[in-house]
């Protein structure tokens, strides 16, 4: 009986290597991404275009408290709707749903519980303080993650990696819009590289 206990713990101890090999190499294999690659070719500059386009000129000669200046704030208010709604619908990479990645940012946390100083789903953005500030980035610089758990207050401190399962689809928040969402992550504190 003791041979047979023997054996099954061997053969768990191998198991138990094998995965734990398999999930450090996948982490290795996970593809790496820089912010850039959220967004297709030729975005940027078109956004900078369009930008141009819908607030060039608004405040051009503007002398501020004139009437002049009453009419140009509405028109301001309606030009930065309009940007407002690009950013929100900013294209994204289709390539990437399914992708297993690995992508640096900062957290945004959503829904955080001051009590225990923990939060349970984030943004993550290229920049600090995105999302936070008005307007938030495009919503192709935009994840949503969804953790297996809840997070301690901690992990704001930092940039970080995450790694994990990306995929397309977009989700609203208070904090801005997210074209990719990403699941089955881990998360490591950015070192530099």
């Amino acid at each position: 009986m003791n041979f047979g206990f023997a054996k099954i713990f061997s053969y768990c101890v191998f198991i138990s290597f094998i995965l734990y090999a398999n999930g450090a190499l996948f982490a290795k294999d996970a593809r790496m991404l820089e912010w850039g690659d959220l967004a297709p070719e030729g975005y940027f500059e078109s956004l900078e275009k369009k930008q141009e386009s819908i607030l060039g000129g608004i405040f051009d000669g503007l002398e501020f408290g004139s009437e002049e200046e009453e009419d140009e704030s509405q028109e301001a208010i309606i030009a930065y709707e309009q940007m407002q709604m690009e950013l929100r619908s900013a294209p994204i990479v289709k390539e990437l749903d399914g992708e297993y990645v690995r992508i640096p940012g900062f957290i945004v946390p959503l829904e955080f519980d001051f009590e225990n100083g923990t939060f349970s789903e984030f943004l993550l953005a290229p920049y600090f303080g995105a999302c936070i500030h008005v307007p938030p980035p495009p919503s192709n610089q935009i994840v949503y993650v969804k953790p297996d758990g809840e997070l301690k207050q901690r992990w704001l401190e930092d940039a970080v990696w995450v790694t994990g399962t990306m995929t397309t689809d977009s989700v609203d928040s208070e904090y801005g819009f997210a074209g990719y969402s990403m699941n089955n992550i881990q998360l490591e504190v950015y070192d530099g590289e």
